[in-house]
């Protein structure tokens, strides 16, 4: 990430933008990969009706009741926010929302869904929240504190920029000298190229070692705007046989039930608000505010709590099956579970809500992915592992 990359900044002309990063959204068939958010040069927060008191301004809770300061700040989508499944606002700034005390599940989307955060709020305090979505609009952090977004300074890069050159340019270099040795300068760039070789490779080493430093420093600094996993239903014990929302990057799973195993279901919901080159506009809180509907969750048929993001479910061993249903879409998949281990699955959904002719809005048919992905619970213990995993 770039130190002085502006992230606000929104492309002028967004179909030649998407188009001139078509990889970005669409695989080699044409596929969607990711969403194209809603982008908006006026992004300033916006306070939703609501069942909910709330303010962009710190209100006094009555008795019994507590606030909640969510802090959204955006890379240039719209988000929308919501508490107990009820949207109560959309857009960039902070917005105060009077609560009972208690626990509370609170939602943002923007171009993309990530995991609700289960804040308790007690009588008469205020719990904060911070929502921030990177320059990229598809990496999100969301927790109770904001945290360090730049990954810490190293030469590692350099080295591995060695080698990128080394591999580009160095190695296609000595296939054309090789083929004429009885030349001085070709036995000058055949040596050359074979120093810069040897020179590297003794750094391999501790290129690992400080990719695994830098991943660990980077989760460190992290940890603190992390939410915990919480075991559902909210407020309830913590019993190692209940479902439980474990967050987008948690820094550890729950432990397995005495002879069970588990399901780790991983949810993404792709929200595409643009189509038809209706380009950058000035404010759409209307269509912004259309959050994603959370999906429906059934294995072996009985239907389980489920909200976008990652989910831990109990299970006994042998052969299970969960269905995912979102909107119209529905897709299902067998798995096994062992006594133990965790089997994760994936689901990928990609939701089109635009402007219709007639402006109004309009729901296109989403599409639903199911896949099985390889996951170990001893990742959780290899910084770059987990790392990677869960970014």
């Amino acid at each position: 990430m770039l130190h002085d990359l502006d992230r606000k900044a929104i492309p002028k002309d967004l179909a030649r933008s998407y188009g001139n990063n078509a990889g970005h959204y669409t695989d080699p068939l044409g596929r969607p990969l990711r969403s194209k958010p809603l982008l908006h040069r006026d992004p300033a927060v916006a306070v939703l009706p609501s069942p909910h008191e709330t303010a962009t301004t710190r209100p006094v809770p009555p008795d019994g009741s507590g606030v909640l300061e969510l802090v959204l700040d955006s890379a240039a989508t719209m988000p929308v926010a919501a508490v107990d499944g009820t949207p109560v606002a959309v857009g960039d700034g902070t917005v105060y929302v009077v609560l009972p005390a208690g626990p509370h599940e609170v939602d943002v989307q923007s171009g993309a869904t990530a995991s609700p955060v289960v804040v308790d709020v007690s009588a008469g305090a205020t719990a904060a929240l911070v929502w921030r979505e990177e320059v990229d609009r598809a990496t999100v952090r969301f927790g109770p504190k904001a945290v360090d977004p730049l990954p810490p300074r190293s030469k590692v890069y350099l080295y591995e920029w060695a080698v990128i050159v080394l591999l580009v340019c160095g190695v296609p270099l000595a296939l054309v000298n090789a083929f004429s040795l009885d030349e001085t300068g070709s036995r000058i760039a055949l040596g050359a190229v074979a120093v810069l070789a040897l020179a590297l490779l003794p750094f391999a080493p501790w290129r690992r070692r400080e990719r695994e430093r830098l991943a660990a420093l980077r989760l460190a600094n992290e940890g603190p705007g992390l939410a915990r996993p919480v075991h559902y239903p909210w407020g309830g014990p913590d019993a190692a046989d209940r479902p439980a929302l474990v967050g987008d990057r948690p820094e550890a799973l729950p432990e397995f039930a005495p002879g069970r195993g588990a399901l780790l279901l991983r949810a993404r919901g792709h929200r595409h608000l643009w189509k038809g080159g209706d380009g950058v506009v000035p404010r759409d809180a209307e269509l912004a505010s259309r959050r994603a509907a959370p999906p429906a969750v059934r294995i072996d048929g009985l239907e389980l709590p489920a909200t976008w993001g990652n989910w831990w479910y109990p299970l006994p061993p042998g052969k299970h099956t969960v269905e995912v249903e979102v909107e119209t879409a529905r897709s299902s998949v067998e798995f096994d579970v062992r006594e133990g281990e965790a089997t994760a699955i994936r689901a990928d959904a990609h939701l089109y809500t635009r402007r219709g002719d007639d402006r109004g809005i309009v729901s296109d048919e989403p599409r639903l992915v199911l896949d099985a992905e390889e996951f170990r619970p001893e990742w959780m213990g290899d910084p770059a592992r987990r790392l990677e995993y869960w970014s």
